[in-house]
């Protein structure tokens, strides 16, 4: 088994070292350096692919389980040795199933995308980007045949990110948050929003990075073992628990944009920061799926982020940043950050509309890929299903179809996993109420320590022990439902708007 560890790891570090790479392209690498960087990242990929498909990771794996059956093979080994080497071999039987000419192809054609799409986008000129997408569509419906499916071919990407996640089960949990969500928000829209007028005017990007480092480091980012840069989409990357890369994006224009950027990118990080080093490389130092680190960004972005207890304690210091602040009131300013009002960009949405932005890119990616359509149609499409799901249009390409960097880069299958992220992160949420009665008086007081080790004993630790929805039941004793998001939208915002 420390064979197997070491073999493992190693692959993880060639991983890191092209993540660092990627990283580099999204926030300090010439333009003019795309064309080369591709090259790299191809390479890097290839051999990454051999050393993974190579004779010695499964020579060493079939001393403990039987790669074709399945059956593990060395009685020695613990419970969690023995999820690991089944993991292994899953993760390795979906990897041998892609040839090195097509891992090539994918990984230069997802870098040459990425720099298509953010030209494009610039220019919000889909018909530039388009034949990009094009071929991403046929490489991905390539990767799906090379998986093997039993239903819809979408269902073999979106195990990528979601394990045993599926086209129906996706659309059945989407099918109870809409009927809930939609009259939510109708309701809500009827109700006269905060007065924000003194968030119109400008916000100095200097002072709103102090302020946004401040929080990170508060509700526990470890600096000394992360770091924060702008880039045009806020992500995270982790090389190792000891090294972990956020970005931000700054406007002067809107205060809260960076800021819950910074929020939302911290939890991803913390995340990361706390997986295990003892696993390094294996499936039980990593993240249990896509949905469930969304689950711990978005329940630090929105469930203590957004929360009155939350902003007793970080107005005071927002306004040491920002004195133009000093005449906002707590609950005034509660009522501002909590504004719902259907809007354009998904990035930036309220938590209460968010999860439609995602219903509806499901709708149009999951036909991508199960049926045949039209690059050519997808402006339009998306332009109907923004009017559908939000009841607005949008006003060009780059506030429409080309806002989002997922497709560009390969994630088809990658975005039903945020809206996962909001129903895990309210039942694990409510969960850590329950082990920490105290816990809103804690966040009042800026203690987020409590929640945090809570977060890396029960989340973070369990690497992919469980599979997602395992680990949901496993935390809180219940099956995954729409039903515990649904009545903390509905409670929280009864609230605010007095319904």
């Amino acid at each position: 088994m420390k064979r197997l560890k070491e073999i493992l790891s190693n692959i993880q570090k060639l991983e890191s070292a092209a993540s660092v790479l990627h990283w580099d392209q999204e926030t300090h690498m010439p333009e003019g350096g795309g064309a080369f960087r591709a090259e790299q990242l191809a390479y890097l990929a290839l051999i990454k692919h051999r050393m993974v498909t190579g004779r010695e990771l499964r020579d060493e794996l079939i001393r403990h389980i039987d790669y074709d059956s399945g059956k593990i093979v060395n009685i020695t080994l613990s419970r969690d040795e023995k999820r690991l080497v089944s993991l292994v071999r899953k993760d390795l039987k979906k990897l041998t199933a892609l040839p090195d000419r097509f891992v090539e192809t994918m990984s230069r054609h997802v870098s040459n995308s990425q720099q298509a799409w953010i030209k494009a986008r610039k220019n919000k000129d889909f018909s530039a980007f388009a034949p990009y997408l094009e071929k991403m569509i046929e490489l991905k419906k390539q990767e799906a045949e090379y998986y093997g499916y039993e239903d819809k071919p979408y269902d073999a990407l979106l195990d990528e990110f979601e394990p045993g996640m599926t086209t129906e089960r996706v659309a059945a949990l989407f099918g109870e948050l809409k009927p809930r969500l939609t009259g939510l928000v109708e309701r809500l829209q009827r109700k006269d929003p905060a007065d924000r007028k003194i968030l119109e005017q400008k916000f100095d990007t200097g002072e709103q990075w102090a302020f946004g480092m401040k929080i990170a480091e508060a509700i526990g980012l470890d600096l000394q073992r992360a770091r924060q840069d702008v880039s045009a989409h806020p992500f995270t990357i982790g090389f190792h628990p000891d090294d972990v890369r956020i970005t931000t994006r700054l406007n002067e224009d809107d205060l809260l944009s960076g800021l819950f950027s910074t929020i939302h990118e911290s939890g991803h990080a913390i995340y990361e920061q706390g997986l295990s080093k003892e696993y390094y490389g294996t499936p039980l130092g990593q993240s249990a799926s896509f949905g469930i680190h969304e689950s711990q960004s978005r329940l630090w972005e929105n469930m203590i982020g957004r929360s009155r207890e939350f902003w007793s304690y970080a107005l005071p210091l927002l306004q040491t940043h920002f004195p133009k602040l000093k005449e906002a009131g707590l609950e005034d300013w509660y009522r501002m950050i909590n504004v719902v009002r259907p809007s354009l960009i998904r990035v930036e949405a309220d938590e209460v509309t968010y999860s439609l932005h995602i219903m509806l890119r499901f709708d149009i990616e999951s036909r991508m890929i199960n049926e045949d359509m039209k690059v050519d149609d997808l402006p339009g499409l998306w332009n109907a299903k923004v009017q559908e799901y939000l009841g607005i249009k949008p006003k060009n390409d780059a506030e429409g179809v080309l806002q989002d960097v997922h497709w560009s880069m390969g994630g088809i299958g990658y975005f039903p996993s945020y809206a996962m992220g909001n129903l895990y992160a309210a039942q694990i949420f409510g969960q850590a109420q329950k082990a920490i009665p105290d816990l809103l008086e804690r966040t009042a007081a800026g203690d987020f320590l409590p929640l945090k080790t809570w977060l890396n004993k029960e989340v973070h630790l369990q690497g992919r022990r469980y599979d997602p929805e395992d680990l949901v039941k496993v935390i809180t004793g219940k099956a995954l439902s729409a039903d515990p998001f649904m009545d903390y939208l509905e409670e929280k915002y009864g609230e605010i708007y007095h319904l």
